[in-house]
């Protein structure tokens, strides 16, 4: 059965040129799905740091769970925020009126098996993030003073492994079930005010939906993930477990171009713990919204996808808000 219903999005492909063009872009999604669970640079507070291993804007552009299709897909994103918090903790300080300009960017390599697997198709692959990040801050010292301070890191970040990820397809209905495990790769010391690597595992698992009407060119998608972190075991401090919702919706104006919304909602489940959490058992949650295109030239014959967004913050408690800004661009092979 879900063979046959894996073959109805293939067959969909065929009689509708919108369609045909979707298939190109579903490897895409597999690799902007995993740059959203990658590091961000580490601080401390709801969340630590105001951060965790997900970034807000860097997966949700299209066909969040409609099944890739066989082969190599090569993808980099470059990933912006820039965004303030009133107050957070750096390497065990109290620090207030902290800014951030924070710069990633994305290599992801995935490969899409060809033979179905429970009746869908298994996906695998690897994230390599590396960046910069720029940070004022005034620091509170041991006895209430006030020192401003600006520190900058350009580093390797950790690293992000997708040892599993299904995709099946019934009718206009797609479905995704993976699990993302993020590595304390990235460069990290304690001594520093701020770092791209984060010192503790994720361990992230995702769910996604989308309907798609070939005939209309509409696309809806949805992806509620749940991630599970480690304690930072050199500031004694874990973030608690955090759950967010992706939500895009798309319209194709013509078969290679398309516009839409993207947005998330983010909300920590579980407070922070641990001697290092100096700010107590603060939860974080943000909303943010803004609009995508996604274009296929035609260049390679529709093999490169290109992919952007805004983001905005509305809301953000404990947690930097933030304007977010991604261009993606990926190869089908």
């Amino acid at each position: 059965m879900l063979n046959q219903n894996y073959d109805s999005v293939q067959n969909a492909s065929t009689a509708n040129p919108i369609a045909r063009k979707k298939d190109r872009l579903l490897a895409a999604v597999t690799l902007l799905f995993v740059v959203s669970v990658v590091a961000a640079p580490r601080m401390t507070q709801a969340a630590e740091g105001a951060f965790s291993h997900y970034l807000p804007g860097a997966n949700i552009d299209i066909f969040l769970a409609v099944p890739p299709e066989p082969g190599f897909l090569a993808a980099n994103t470059f990933w912006y925020q820039s965004g303030s918090v009133g107050e957070t903790v750096l390497e065990g300080r109290v620090d207030l009126n902290v800014d951030i300009s924070n710069f990633l960017n994305l290599t992801a390599l995935t490969y899409t098996f060809g033979q179905p697997i429970l009746g869908g198709r298994y996906t695998a692959g690897v994230l390599v993030p590396f960046g910069n990040v720029d940070l004022d801050a005034t620091l509170v010292g041991p006895f209430g003073g006030r020192f401003p301070t600006s520190e900058s890191s350009f580093d390797l970040s950790d690293i992000a492994l997708i040892p599993f990820q299904m995709n099946w397809a019934t009718g206009p209905w797609s479905f995704k079930l993976s699990e993302v495990i993020v590595a304390p790769t990235g460069g990290y010391s304690e001594s520093e005010l701020v770092n791209l690597g984060r010192n503790y595992w994720s361990f992230d698992t995702i769910a996604a939906v989308t309907w798609f009407d070939p005939e209309k060119g509409t696309e809806v998608s949805i992806q509620p993930g749940l991630m599970v972190n480690t304690k930072n075991s050199d500031t004694d401090y874990r973030t608690g477990n955090e759950f967010r919702l992706d939500f895009t919706v798309n319209q194709f104006l013509s078969p290679s171009f398309a516009l839409g919304i993207r947005g998330y909602y983010y909300q920590q489940l579980t407070g922070d713990s641990g001697s290092g959490a100096l700010l107590g058992d603060y939860k974080s949650e943000s909303f943010g919204a803004g609009p995508g295109f996604v274009w296929i030239p035609k260049l390679g014959g529709g093999q490169l996808t290109i992919l952007g967004k805004w983001i905005h913050d509305f809301s953000a408690k404990n947690r930097f808000e933030s304007d977010y800004v991604t261009l993606t661009g990926s190869w089908k092979f």
